[in-house]
């Protein structure tokens, strides 16, 4: 499939992208992939079931990467701009950055262990103890919420106390309830989980101290993870021409996606192995995160030469006569149309998140709670979106060089705008398998559009940037994403919060209104896209070798 000669090759008439050479760079930012998958699936479950936050409290910590995020990536991305070292600007921040990510990520979950503990203490030493929680949670509820909750109680009040509370943990609480009450449905669960949170949220009270503790952790894995993630992602641009970073975003994308796919396939294991809600700590998640993060790590380390690839990029660069006038100008400031397309571009990214993660960061909590999906089958819709992703970015890359970027983000606007329509009017009255597979497609769908505004979006900005502060202009692109993921969820979570469970579907159409807002930005944008080329064979667009 690829030949022998490393490099670009000088084919008829056009550069090739030097895929082995993006595949090694790409595992940097697998191993950042593989930390936020399993941090944004996880979390949330955490700060709710072991810390007993609301969807609004726990939606402010779930803000806190992204709020960092606002003032350390250009920091570290123009820190790694002015590094001067034997590995290099970028593999430095990389290197030292993931070793301090592990150690605190693991100090963390052992916090998060301890907690687990106490809380698990209630529930598995005095059953009784949950029973009042459960008459207290249910004292305010009405309607049909109250005969569920009567329900609840009696079945509860109808049997043994261990064997019914054993049921709820176990999975066996529908065979208990139809067989002492002749009804199940699936709101019946609801009292249960809420009760977890409410004896969570005072076992938190009672233990402020490790509650801060898990905090300053979290924060500390936070920064260390901010550390690495520009000098990262400016490490593709560093090593490729700009009239192939499209492209080379897009394979740097996949092996992001990949690192995903393989978390995904982490805690789905996990999962398997500890099917009960509350039946084990997070632990050995976080322990197993970690090894894959440090073999990324020393496989990225043992293929990567950064300062040779740079070199590498100079000479194909010379030898196709490739010259980067914003480098050549490199102390001029950006034109006014320029800056005004950056801005743009950068109010596209913003918007987009926006309304991506305001659905994204509550998607565990949203489809087990709202839609009473299990949490197996989450894990099962993030294995098909992370999948479908991979697949998507061919596609993505012959689109990008076909139509331009500019063309191809608004395409995937469009797209996942259709996607989440649907969405608005899911609810758990509908068929539980159909529900389950519209909500999939969508996301789906969804996840196509997501794949190509994000492959073409950074490349627009560094196509901006000059060669000496890519560093910072990556960090730019990501104050853009992450002051949108520091805003979104907060909003997402006052949503949910403050709605009915027939009005849920109000996060989907704010999402939608964000979204439908990056075509506008990106409408009126008229720098930083890449001219289209001749018709090319699938094959060319990553490149092949002699």
């Amino acid at each position: 499939m690829f030949g022998k000669k490393k490099g670009l090759v000088a084919g008829e008439d056009q550069m090739k992208l030097d895929f082995k050479r993006t595949l090694f760079v790409g595992f940097a930012f697998m191993g950042i992939m593989c930390f936020w998958e399993v941090y944004d699936y996880i979390m949330p479950l955490i700060l709710q079931r072991v810390f007993g936050m609301t969807y609004t409290e726990y939606g402010v910590i779930m803000a806190l990467d992204n709020m960092l995020a606002i003032f350390l990536l250009p920091f570290f991305g123009h820190l790694s701009d002015k590094r001067n070292s034997k590995m290099g600007r970028r593999t430095t921040f990389i290197l030292w950055g993931t070793i301090l990510a592990v150690a605190f990520m693991i100090c963390m979950a052992v916090v998060e262990h301890v907690e687990y503990g106490l809380v698990t203490k209630i529930n598995m030493d005095d059953p009784s103890a949950v029973y009042d929680y459960v008459i207290q949670y249910g004292s305010n509820w009405s309607g049909d919420e109250k005969a569920s909750m009567d329900a609840f109680v009696a079945g509860w009040q109808n049997a043994d106390i261990q064997t019914w509370f054993n049921g709820l943990k176990d999975g066996t609480i529908k065979e208990l309830t139809v067989e002492q009450n002749g009804i199940y449905n699936d709101t019946f669960l609801t009292p249960f989980y809420e009760t977890q949170r409410l004896i969570a949220a005072q076992v938190r009270g009672e233990n402020v101290g490790l509650l801060v503790a898990f905090i300053i952790m979290l924060l500390a894995v936070l920064v260390a993870m901010a550390s690495y993630r520009s000098p990262a992602i400016a490490l593709m641009p560093d090593v490729t021409p700009k009239p192939l970073r499209s492209q080379a975003n897009a394979l740097i994308t996949f092996m992001g996606g990949a690192g995903g796919l393989v978390s995904i396939i982490i805690y789905t294991v996990y999962n398997a192995l500890a099917p009960e809600r509350y039946s084990a700590s997070h632990i050995w998640l976080f322990v197993t995160l970690g090894a894959i993060m440090l073999i990324m790590l020393i496989a990225f380390m043992s293929v990567v030469r950064e300062n040779k690839f740079v070199q590498m990029r100079y000479d194909e660069e010379k030898r196709w006569s490739v010259v980067d006038e914003e480098e050549v100008h490199c102390n001029e400031p950006l034109g006014k149309e320029k800056r005004v397309s950056l801005f743009l571009i950068l109010g596209t990214v913003f918007m987009w998140f926006m309304g991506w993660n305001a659905i994204k960061s509550h998607l565990t909590t949203y489809a087990t709670t709202i839609l009473k999906f299990d949490d197996s089958f989450v894990s099962i819709i993030n294995i098909l979106n992370g999948a479908g992703g991979a697949i998507a970015l061919l596609p993505v890359a012959i689109l990008a060089a076909k139509f331009g970027r500019k063309k191809t983000i608004l395409m995937g606007v469009i797209i996942a705008v259709c996607a989440f329509i649907p969405c608005i009017f899911l609810n758990d009255s509908m068929h539980p398998v159909g529900l389950q597979i519209g909500f999939t497609i969508c996301f789906l769908v969804a996840g196509f559009g997501l794949v190509i505004i994000n492959v073409n979006t950074l490349p627009m900005v560094t196509e901006l940037a000059k060669g000496s502060n890519v560093g910072q202009y990556t960090g730019y692109y990501y104050v853009a994403s992450m002051t949108a993921q520091a805003i979104t969820p907060i909003i997402g979570g006052a949503i949910l919060d403050n709605t009915s469970d027939d009005q849920k579907g109000l996060l989907f159409v704010y999402g939608i209104c964000c979204i439908a807002v990056a075509f506008v930005t990106m409408f009126f944008t008229k720098h930083g896209d890449n001219r289209p080329e001749r018709k090319k064979k699938v094959i060319e667009y990553f490149g092949e070798e002699e």
